[in-house]
């Protein structure tokens, strides 16, 4: 019985007999309605729908009939329990109540004990029908749900690019597969879900059993391998697979993702090989290095030994031939030509060492250390201000200049750079060098030497680290033309970069950058 009062409707076009049947329910506990035609009734329900009705078949206008047909007809209230009431005794007076949809009849006069006992038993009927349409729609509103949970759920997994499989672990077969699975191995999905799982791969139905089992009992119920499959044409197809074991009720389900990895091993064969002939021609030009690194130390061997040696004879001789002139009474011109000679031989004498130290940088392998420039710098300078004690100078050097890379080589930059600097503001009242540091937007340090000298056209700065280019002629400043060749070298070689600027009789500035260390030791250039 429902908790509230039922509300019972009383259909009847005597009045006498409405009250009757008021008065007989009334103290059950029921709420009564009445109706006194069939229109009434009609337009009572449609206000508010009563759990029962009490129906005489017999009134004017609209019967019993015709009311219970509508009433029945009408989704809304097709539920309500009917009793009609008639006191017509023949068969065929039923019938045609039970065709209009009526549940029970009551003949006129009503017997009390009969009226409580058919409504009792009609209304304990329709609340069962309730509850079972509740609870009916209730589980059809949850399948619609779990219907769209799965639509949801397939459709995510067939959105994978990855296959996947669910395999019911009692069972040992497939309960759901993905489009991508199906696409991968050319099989439909009827015809995974009629197929062992050991039948794709190389592995027989007792040994994926365990392998399955073991995932099951591991502490992570989870596993990850490689392995090939079979496709449907026979095929064979080199994947990852992932496993994973779900509770699912009592049972397990193993969840199988497998990943396409055909393409990711021909990569990594293509990178093999490729590492192979990478190393190969490192090899090769290993060898070739060395090879050039000999043929560059026998050129080192040649020069400083059969160049060298008739320049020494040729300066050897030219002293001698400067003493007996000396000691004569020879001509100026004579004795101008003797000069030429010897500063010839001086000038070829420091050709060979620039180029011999040209050569040096190429071979050398790179020693990566601390430097401190400044402390550099200033040795230098000082090196050249006892040289010319009575020249007017300025030097300004950034303090705690440090710097990585390799201590002779730098020692190198610094001084040529500050030899540079030193001969080129030699005609200045005043010589000028300054020794900076800056970071540049890009974090980047870079180190400045700046002068006041004579300068130079930067419309010929593409000449200025090439080896023998000069800017100036020998008369005016004196040089072998080597030493900013050797400098870009030695900065090419640390990862770095120079450059300059400057203009006719407004100094220069020459900048450079170092690079990093390197993870492993610089080979000798060949350059």
């Amino acid at each position: 019985m429902t908790s509230a009062p039922a509300t019972i409707l009383i259909v009847d076009d005597e009045l006498p007999d409405r009250k009757l049947l008021e008065a007989l329910l009334r103290p059950e506990g029921y709420l009564t309605l009445s109706a006194a035609n069939g229109e009434e009734a009609l337009a009572s329900v449609a206000q508010r729908a009563p759990d029962l009705i009490l129906l005489d078949i017999m009134m004017p206008g609209m019967d019993g009939y015709q009311v219970a047909s509508q009433l029945k007809a009408n989704p809304a209230t097709a539920n309500i329990p009917i009793i009609m009431l008639t006191a017509l005794i023949d068969h065929s007076a039923r019938l045609a109540g039970l065709d209009a949809g009526a549940e029970e009849f009551l003949t006129k006069p009503v017997n009390r004990a009969e009226l409580w006992l058919r409504v009792r038993n009609l209304l304990r009927l329709k609340e069962y029908g309730d509850f079972l349409k509740s609870h009916s729609r209730i589980l059809e509103e949850q399948v619609q749900a779990r219907t769209a949970d799965l639509q949801r759920f397939r459709t995510a997994m067939d959105a994978t690019a990855d296959a996947i499989f669910l395999t019911n672990r009692s069972t040992m077969r497939f309960v759901e597969v993905n489009a991508t699975a199906c696409a991968m191995l050319g099989y439909t999905r009827e015809e995974l879900f009629q197929m062992d799982p050991a039948q794709l791969g190389a592995v027989t139905h007792e040994q994926l059993e365990r392998a399955y089992d073991a995932i099951i009992a591991g502490p992570a119920t989870n596993e990850l391998t490689e392995t090939r499959v079979r496709r449907k044409d026979g095929s064979q197809l080199q994947v990852e697979v992932h496993r994973q074991a779900q509770r699912a009720g009592a049972d397990w389900i193993i969840v199988s993702v497998l990943r396409d990895i055909t393409e990711r091993k021909q990569s990594q064969k293509e990178i093999l090989r490729l590492n192979a002939e990478l190393e190969e021609r490192v090899r090769r030009r290993t060898a070739q290095l060395q090879a050039a690194n000999q043929e560059l130390e026998a050129f080192s061997y040649s020069v400083s030994h059969d160049l060298r040696t008739p320049l020494s004879v040729i300066g050897g001789f030219s002293g001698l031939l400067g003493k007996e002139i000396g000691a004569s009474t020879a001509s100026v011109r004579s004795k101008h030509y003797l000069n030429r000679i010897n500063a010839g031989v001086k000038q070829m004498s420091e050709l060979i060492d620039a180029l011999l130290l040209l050569a040096q940088v190429s071979r050398i392998s790179l020693r990566w250390d601390s430097v401190d420039l400044s402390a550099m710098a200033e040795t230098v300078l000082n090196g050249y201000r006892e040289r010319e004690p009575d020249r007017v100078v300025q030097f300004d050097i950034q303090p705690d200049l440090v710097a990585q890379g390799d201590p002779r080589l730098l020692q190198q930059v610094l001084e040529n750079l500050l030899g540079n600097a030193w001969k080129f503001s030699s005609q200045q009242p005043q010589t000028s060098i300054a020794f900076q540091c800056v970071t540049s937007t890009d974090g980047e340090t870079v180190y400045s030497m700046q002068d006041n000298g004579a300068g130079f056209d930067m419309a010929f700065s593409e000449k200025l680290f090439a080896a023998f280019q000069r800017l100036h002629t020998v008369s005016e400043f004196a040089g072998t033309g080597i030493g900013l060749a050797t400098v870009h070298k030695i900065v090419t070689r640390h990862g770095g970069k120079i450059w300059a600027k400057s203009a006719p009789g407004q100094g220069a500035t020459f900048s450079f950058t170092l690079g990093r260390p390197p993870l492993w030791p610089s080979l000798p250039d060949n350059g």
